[in-house]
């Protein structure tokens, strides 16, 4: 038994051990950045997740446009100079312009769902 165990023990060869060293793959963690691009295609591919899509009726579509209308039409008139005393109702907001001391035009702004006020004073424009 004892011979088997020298030959066996004289047998082996020398063996070696090198430190194990982790390297991170995500570039979050300190990886290399040009695995960023790879790893998020590798998620979105894995993706499962489709996010609803509310679609707007005709109305709604047409009321949303007759707002921007409206509101774009205001600022411009209001940039121009043009004095367009007032109350507009969007739908979802009450648009008042009335004109302020030293020609400044004052516009108030009411959220008809919240309540909620906000008051733009634009001074006039080469004075008078």
């Amino acid at each position: 038994m004892k011979l088997i165990s020298l030959i066996l023990l004289l047998s082996c060869g020398v063996v070696s051990a090198t430190e194990l060293v982790y390297t991170p793959i995500n570039p979050s963690f300190g990886g290399n950045p040009l695995n960023g691009n790879f790893l998020l295609q590798k998620a979105q591919s894995q993706n499962r997740h489709t996010a609803e899509r509310g679609g707007l009726s005709f109305v709604e579509k047409f009321q949303d446009a007759l707002e921007r209308n409206i509101i774009n039409s205001l600022t411009r008139r209001i940039a121009d100079g043009e004095l367009v005393e007032g109350i507009y109702n969007t739908g979802e907001f009450i648009v008042e312009v009335t004109g302020g001391t030293d020609g400044a035009v004052v516009v108030h702004i009411t959220n008809v769902k919240t309540g909620e006020v906000t008051i733009i004073s634009i001074p006039s424009i080469g004075g008078g």
